[in-house]
């Protein structure tokens, strides 16, 4: 299906969608005779950029329609003082329920409250004075929001939207000198707070002949409310707009595509379990609902028919089995995500948070008992996986299965993986180019390669960028550097150019897993839920086998491309010489399997 004309893509490497907003012809006189402009949905989802970009096209097309009927007007010094006025109304009233929320007969806990009010006092003067604009930028957000309510067109050329955006970041400084003034009883009411402001700022705000609101008469409310919250007039932004903000800040640090998306879904999920809401409004109540609801969700839920087609509320009723509940892993994983989306907050939305509420406050760790962990071959399982009637019965000679063309990476990369402990897909995105012989040594160069969002490698970590030589058997029994020759000669670049991409995972090992995972594994009898096993395995079973062979762990953890401990470690062990990683650690593998009699005539 065609996409609207008021969605565009933008171009590599980030290639994020584009809310276009073409002008009609009658009213580019008042817009600066311009034909359109564009407005990033900083999302490369294109299912929820339909979405945002209709509601702006339906909202621009309103403003369009005001406007040819005279409805919007620009903002003039009598809208000024009224905005300012009830943004003051609201900022008193927020400084007595901070006053009235602190314990004054602790004296300890009252220095805490004021040391925390010149904090944030400090923080804001510090971005204002290194991210000026970026500052002002985010209270004009604010303005903007109350302008589109009056109909009033936000005109940053104008004095008096200029002089409303001052007083409204210097009421932010003023709020944290009033709070310490009210904790340290220095006598102040709200009408001496409204005669400063009118000495300071000379509007007649608050002048004899202005209405004032009554006093306002201040609730005790729980210290619950003021946790992570820094206004409580909900002037702060929806959640939902923070989303697309550290999205992109994810992909200006060059996170993983794939991980992006993902992040994205566990957002939408968040908002429909606990709500979208000002983002100064989240409490630890919230963050312990959030932990609550999703430790009771499926895993697999958007693929298993039972349910996929399921809101959050219709599964919370449904009768779960345990087996098919989220493990502790991924709830860890998701409730990670809404940490660092509050740790970014905290760091460019401080004016309205300044605590993580959804980060545990104690320092204690669940940790996963040892029969709950993936477990690893023992020596008779690989016997059974790696004995020839199996092994090849099942990958050669099923011509049932598969044609013949194709059963070159399912023959090899398992026996690569026990030789190698290398991950799944570090064998599936080998490059011939990536086969070579340093000093006397054949080693596979695993690297990323290719520009963002494109990759054509790509590794989990900077550690697993390393060199691993390769185990004679894999040379001289198999002869897998014959293999790797030919398929160059054939003018392939991918060692195992037979396997797809997927380009929603964006890897290669979706085939080589499905086959092994969900057929081999349990075909031998192996899969069972007594056990944990799947192709991963391969690399806890490396593992313990060269700790019982007492290799040294660095080398160990080097081979895996897993980040050394200490600095000594990261320093010294990175550069380590193929051939001293083969003598001392990658010879040592022995499975006692004779692997010759899974020679085959690939040719």
């Amino acid at each position: 299906m065609k996409n609207p004309t008021y969605i565009t893509r933008g171009k590599k490497p980030y290639q994020q969608y584009f809310f276009r907003c073409r002008i009609p012809q009658d009213l580019k006189v008042f817009l600066g005779y311009q034909d359109e402009f564009r407005v990033s949905l900083k999302s490369s989802l294109l299912s929820q950029s339909r979405i945002i970009s209709f509601d702006l096209y339906q909202l621009s097309q309103y403003i369009f329609q005001e406007m040819r009927q005279g409805n919007m007007r620009d903002i003039t010094i009598d809208d000024v003082k009224r905005i300012l006025r009830d943004k003051v109304e609201q900022t008193l009233k927020y400084i007595h329920h901070y006053h009235w929320d602190t314990n004054r007969f602790d004296e300890e806990e009252v220095q805490k409250r004021i040391a925390e009010t010149q904090k944030k006092e400090k923080e804001l003067k510090d971005h204002l004075k290194k991210d000026y604009k970026g500052t002002l930028g985010r209270i004009e957000k604010e303005v903007e929001k109350i302008l589109k309510k009056e109909n009033i067109i936000q005109d940053k050329k104008n004095v008096d939207y200029k002089g409303l955006i001052g007083r409204w970041t210097e009421l932010r400084i003023l709020r944290e000198s009033w709070k310490r003034e009210l904790l340290n009883d220095e006598g102040k009411t709200t009408e001496d707070f409204k005669k400063d402001l009118d000495e300071k700022w000379k509007m007649g705000l608050f002048a004899s002949n202005t209405p004032i609101v009554r006093p306002i008469t201040i609730p005790k409310v729980s210290s619950e409310s003021y946790s992570g919250i820094i206004e409580s007039d909900n002037q702060s932004p929806k959640f939902s707009e923070i989303i697309p903000e550290y999205l992109d800040f994810m992909r200006k640090n060059k996170r993983r595509l794939s991980s992006i998306d993902e992040t994205a879904v566990s957002y939408q999920d968040f908002i429909e379990i606990v709500g979208d809401k000002p983002i100064s409004d989240y409490t630890r109540n919230d963050a312990r609902d959030y932990r609550n609801i999703i430790s009771k969700l499926p895993k697999n839920r958007r693929k298993i028919k039972n349910y996929r087609d399921k809101s959050i509320n219709e599964l919370l009723k449904m009768e779960i089995p345990d087996s098919h509940i989220l493990n502790i892993e991924t709830q860890t994983k998701l409730n990670s995500r809404i940490i660092a989306i509050w740790n970014f907050m905290i760091d460019e939305y401080n004016d309205y948070v300044t605590d993580n509420v959804f980060k545990r406050t104690s320092n204690s760790k669940i940790t996963i008992r040892k029969k709950d962990k993936k477990d690893q071959f023992t020596k008779d399982d690989m016997k059974v996986i790696f004995d020839p009637k199996n092994y090849l019965g099942e990958i050669i000679d099923n011509q049932y299965q598969r044609t013949k063309k194709y059963i070159y990476p399912y023959y090899f990369i398992p026996i690569l993986a026990v030789h190698t402990g290398c991950r799944l897909e570090e064998l599936c995105m080998m490059k011939t180019e990536d086969i070579v012989k340093v000093g006397k040594v054949w080693v596979y160069k695993i690297k990323e390669t290719g520009d963002y969002g494109d990759e054509e490698t790509k590794v989990k970590t900077e550690s697993s960028e390393r060199d691993i030589p390769l185990h004679s058997i894999l040379i001289d029994t198999i002869g897998f550097l014959d293999y790797v020759k030919f398929i160059r000669e054939k003018g392939h670049e991918r060692v195992f150019h037979e396997l797809p991409f997927n380009s929603r995972r964006k890897n290669f090992q979706k085939n080589v897993g499905r086959f092994f995972n969900e057929r081999y594994l349990v075909k031998l009898g192996l899969k069972s839920s007594d056990r944990k096993l799947s192709f991963h395995s391969f690399r806890h079973s490396v593992e313990t086998h060269l700790t019982e062979m007492n290799v040294n762990p660095r080398y160990i953890n080097h081979l895996q491309g897993h980040a050394q401990k200490d600095i000594g470690g990261e320093v010294y062990m990175k550069g380590i010489p193929p051939e001293q990683l083969l003598t001392n650690c990658v010879s040592k593998i022995n499975w006692e399997i004779d692997f010759s009699k899974l020679k085959i005539k690939w040719k």
